[in-house]
């Protein structure tokens, strides 16, 4: 072991491609769900690296080995993704009966060149021991900035947004529970039947008999959760809450909005779910509801790989036992979206029961269907996986209707005050329509002679308490602002044909 201390670089770098990973996609997870990753990693590179040096006399040189070992089996799925699909001389190189032969080909050349290379590599390995610590520094940085960030946010304020002015004067009735129901990714009605043949209509047509106005041609303000979450909660665009859009703090927009301020200022209960998603688990609400699953247990439950770690998975060259499905690995893992299914079964059946907690309240729901959770519901809802869009969306979609109606039905029948309901999606579902979303609104006594056929989420909030709190916002221009993920605040404006 002592030989493994003064030549450390190697565990550095197998360690690397998971801080890495986690680094990546910190914004869009908790911490936690990537520590079983760096665990096993660390323990796995210890085990490695200390038979290297056990089989091999030369430290130096076992470690340089060691690092072409870690080289190769954490970069083999990021190679895969990069030429998937490539073709060459009637070939589909990007496919794992080409590219692992042609890996451990790679790996043993490799191997024996640096065996038998007579380098001074103790020098070598002083210049590699310094390079990763920098290197493994960076994703360390990134890890602890971000979580440092989310757990410092003052209440009630936003980097880079004004706080919410004083609350308005209300009337002396009851105040309304408010209940803002997130479908990602849910598509409009017209770009269903245009993208993918399904015939949504009967879905509008039962909320409307429950009293709802589904606005048939609504479009998002912004094409990913943050951004339109963030818009929508505030009540503006993302250029009217800072002078520069980067220096806002995009996720934890969402606990302390311009509107759930105003609501808590008003007297109202905050009440928020599970989601899988971080930034969209309000946990410091007055009534969070969660599944409660033991820490412990669930860490220990190797039988169980969670979303991230199957992605990390397919990093590595493990990606080809993963993409196998043997009935043997199915015996000792089981499906990862299993866990998302069983959250958002516990979702919907909360949601029917949401009526009976005190109020006034907000409640804030994220249900990560039917984006994200590769199409695992049938139309009857059993878990079933299917990677093929049509016709598993529109079955995925016609389970999620009746849960959604039969939530509706709950929450109107409990309900002592008439509710205001708004199910809304983030953004649309394919690229070609990204903006095209779901908006159906319950404004009761009345209320929904405010609402239009256009209407983005940006104006929601504005009419809540124009309608019902004694606001009086005026109403934005409805816009919707396309981006990608690679450039996020690089916006194109877009706007989609649609008859009334």
């Amino acid at each position: 072991m002592r030989k493994i201390f003064r030549v450390f670089y190697p565990l550095l770098f197998g360690i690397y491609f998971a801080l890495e990973l986690v680094g990546f996609n910190i914004s869009q997870m908790y911490l936690s769900a990537g520590l079983r990753v760096i665990l096993f990693t660390i323990v796995f590179c210890l085990g490695v690296y200390a038979l290297f040096s056990w089989r091999i006399r030369d430290e130096h040189k076992a470690a340089l080995l060691c690092g072409w070992f870690f080289l190769m089996f954490f970069s083999y799925g990021h190679v895969y993704d990069a030429i998937e699909g490539w073709n060459a001389f009637g070939f589909v190189l990007g496919r794992h009966r080409f590219l692992f032969p042609l890996w451990v080909l790679l790996f043993s050349l490799g191997g024996w060149w640096l065996y038998t290379r007579q380098w001074k590599f103790a020098a070598l390995s002083r210049i590699l021991n310094a390079t990763m610590l920098v290197l493994i520094a960076i994703p360390v940085v990134q890890i602890a900035a971000f979580e440092l960030g989310r757990s410092n946010t003052p209440p009630g304020t936003v980097a880079g947004i004004t706080p919410a002015t004083t609350g308005q004067a209300v009337s002396s009735q009851p105040l309304p529970d408010i209940y803002y129901i997130i479908l990602d990714g849910y598509p409009r009605q017209d770009m269903l039947l245009q993208y993918h043949d399904f015939d949504n209509s009967a879905f509008s047509r039962d909320l409307e008999a429950l009293g709802f106005y589904v606005a048939p041609c609504s479009q998002s303000n912004y094409a990913m959760t943050t951004l339109s979450l963030l818009s929508s909660l505030n009540m503006d665009y993302l250029e009217g809450l800072a002078e520069n859009i980067g220096d806002i703090n995009v996720t934890d927009s969402i606990f302390q909005s311009e509107t759930l301020i105003r609501l808590q200022g008003l007297g109202y209960q905050t009440v928020s779910f599970e989601s899988g998603v971080w930034f969209t688990e309000f946990r410091q609400a007055d009534t969070f509801i969660s599944q409660d699953k033991p820490i412990l247990t669930s860490f220990f439950d190797l039988s169980h790989l969670s979303a991230f770690e199957v992605l990390f998975v397919r990093t590595t060259i493990l990606r080809v036992v993963e993409e196998s499905k043997t009935a043997w690995l199915d015996t000792l893992f089981e499906n990862p979206r299993r866990e998302i299914y069983d959250r958002l079964m516990f979702e919907f059946d909360q949601l029917e029961g949401a009526a009976a907690l005190p109020g006034p309240k907000f409640v804030f729901v994220h249900i990560m269907a039917p984006h994200s959770t590769g199409l695992i519901f049938d139309a009857e809802g059993a878990f079933a996986v299917s990677e093929i869009v049509d016709p598993a969306l529109g079955n995925e979609l016609l389970y999620i209707n009746q849960r959604i109606v039969a939530a509706a039905e709950a929450i109107l029948a409990g309900s002592t005050t008439p509710p205001i309901i708004i199910i809304q999606s983030d953004h649309g579902l394919d690229p070609e329509n990204r903006m095209a979303n779901l908006s159906a609104f319950y404004f009761p006594a009345g209320g929904t002679q405010v609402l239009y056929p256009t209407i983005t989420p940006v104006n929601i909030f504005r009419l809540v308490f124009n309608t019902y709190l004694g606001g009086q916002f005026p109403l934005l221009p409805d816009v919707s602002y396309y981006s990608t993920y690679e450039d996020p605040y690089i916006f194109n404006e877009v706007l989609y044909p649609c008859q009334p």
